[in-house]
């Protein structure tokens, strides 16, 4: 059985009219696009990094 919690957001009109819609593109549930919005978050910031030329923050030498 999979283990969940809840999460509760207060949303701009404007940003929950922008999920539903991203949702209905995806064919998804709101909370399964967001379930999706954050995996991808996950997986941007666990995946390596392929070089510092590409990096925002690095220096000029």
């Amino acid at each position: 059985m999979k283990i969940t919690a809840t999460l509760t957001l207060r949303l701009d009109r404007r940003l929950l009219d922008y999920i539903r819609e991203r949702a209905s593109r995806h064919d998804r549930s709101m909370n399964g696009e967001v379930q999706a919005v954050f995996r991808e978050m996950e997986a941007k910031e666990k995946a390596p990094e392929h070089g510092l030329e590409n990096r925002s923050d690095a220096s000029q030498k």
